[in-house]
């Protein structure tokens, strides 16, 4: 078999599997191709985007049924009582490990974030998991377009199925953004908690990230502790984020909640 052809052979294998049959194929076939290349071979290939998948997807987080999840939602919307509404995304929200531990935060996290910024009225979600849940908490009124991005598809389709009960335009999207920045142009951008691993897994790509996006705040956080609730994070990631955007002409604005680090970034045009 030619190349072509055998890197599509890699990415047959890695999307009939049932842990990664529901990933984004366009990640997949980039994986593939660098695997590939580097092994020649079938099934060493194969195992090598599996263990990048695994970084990448971090199962461990966790996720919920889905189809379970939309009905949730649908009865909760069906009854049009807000507090109902609300209690039923937290519950879908603990099923992932990075909204779980923002629960606590909810009626003020989004509050001080956009005290600076300005309440946006399109809003990009970057790597967003299941925090477009957390619409409820923002204190928005529709009309507001909310793009999210993300490379499991069962979970984008459940946000599109959110969205459209929530009110909002379906614009969640399968695209991997470190192969393909969003073109879309918004207020804010949001990328919670997910930096670090972003660069452990594309290394070099994340201020270039920032660089690309079209929109005139970044709202980037990070956890204040490790995963397993050792280590303080809080200063290694502060420098982390002030080299990432070193020399840079944007006015940063920290605010430090329990167990998040957030900085607002006020995008400026370079000369």
């Amino acid at each position: 078999m030619d190349e072509d052809a055998n890197i599509e052979a890699v990415v047959t294998a890695v999307k009939q599997s049932r842990k990664y049959r529901d990933t984004s194929e366009e990640t997949i076939r980039e994986l593939a191709e660098i695997a590939w290349r580097q092994h020649r071979k079938l099934k060493p290939a194969v195992k090598a985007v599996r263990a990048r998948l695994h970084s990448i997807m971090a199962p461990y987080l966790g996720d919920p049924d889905y189809e379970t999840a939309v009905s949730q939602l649908e009865a909760a919307f069906a009854t049009g009582d807000d507090s109902q509404i609300r209690a039923v995304c937290r519950d879908i929200m603990f099923h992932h490990l990075s909204t779980r531990e923002r629960l606590p935060l909810l009626e003020r996290f989004y509050r001080e974030i956009f005290a600076v910024t300005g309440l946006p009225r399109s809003i990009l979600d970057i790597a967003c998991g299941l925090n477009p849940l957390a619409f409820p908490w923002m204190g928005l009124t529709p009309p507001v377009d909310f793009y999210a991005y993300d490379i499991h598809e069962p979970r984008v389709n459940f946000l599109n199925t959110y969205f459209r009960l929530q009110g909002l335009p379906p614009l969640a999207r399968v695209q991997d953004v470190a192969l393909r920045v969003p073109a879309e142009t918004a207020d804010v951008a949001l990328f919670l908690k997910e930096m670090p691993r972003f660069e452990r897994n594309y290394h070099g790509r994340g201020r270039p990230l920032l660089e690309a996006l079209r929109v005139r705040w970044l709202v980037i956080s990070f956890p204040t502790v490790s995963t397993h609730g050792g280590r303080n994070l809080t200063n290694r990631y502060r420098q982390f984020m002030h080299e990432l955007i070193a020399d840079k002409p944007w006015p940063v604005t920290e605010l430090l909640f329990e167990g998040e680090l957030v900085f607002c970034v006020e995008k400026r045009i370079e000369a």
